[in-house]
């Protein structure tokens, strides 16, 4: 891949592409030290050390080991899968019913719901989500509960106002 007129300048903060992962594995193959396949794709040369680390695998029973850009980038997929927040809704199954319960029977607000359970305690702060959460829930459908059952969230206008 000849880079002569290539002027796209990196950006910090971002993701290594496959297209960069290939470039490792065939550059590593030519004999390029971690240092140079750095400056040579404009990266941070940790970013290359930890991406031949991440994609190395054993070949021959542990004899070589050796760079597979798609070993990178399916390990890179995984780690990225597991590093978002899970949903706590199993942990706070309690509370749920209880906010739903109170929502549906006393017509409580689902924010009146959280403020009344954490200001008599009766649930530990661990096995609660804040109303935020709540909302959340019910945008996703977790909870029994519609939009159209929220009367204060039907009024409000969410599209911004164009400025002219």
């Amino acid at each position: 891949m000849d880079k002569q007129n290539y002027t796209a300048e990196h950006v910090k903060w971002q993701h290594l592409t496959s297209e960069e992962r290939h470039e490792i594995e065939v550059r590593l193959k030519d004999q390029w030290k971690p240092y140079r396949i750095a400056k040579h794709l404009g990266r941070p040369y940790n970013t290359i050390k930890n991406e031949i680390k991440r994609g190395t695998v054993s070949l021959y029973n542990g004899n070589v080991k050796r760079y597979k850009a798609d070993v990178g980038e399916a390990v890179y997929k995984q780690n990225r899968s597991n590093s978002k927040r899970k949903y706590r809704y199993l942990e706070t199954a309690k509370f749920l019913r209880y906010v739903v319960k109170k929502f549906k029977v006393e017509g409580w607000s689902l924010d009146a719901c959280f403020g009344r359970a954490k200001e008599q305690n009766l649930f530990p702060r661990k096995s609660m989500v804040c109303t935020k959460t709540l909302y959340n829930y019910v945008d996703l459908g977790m909870l029994p509960i519609k939009n159209i059952d929220l009367p204060e969230k039907l009024r409000r206008n969410t599209r911004k106002k164009k400025v002219r």
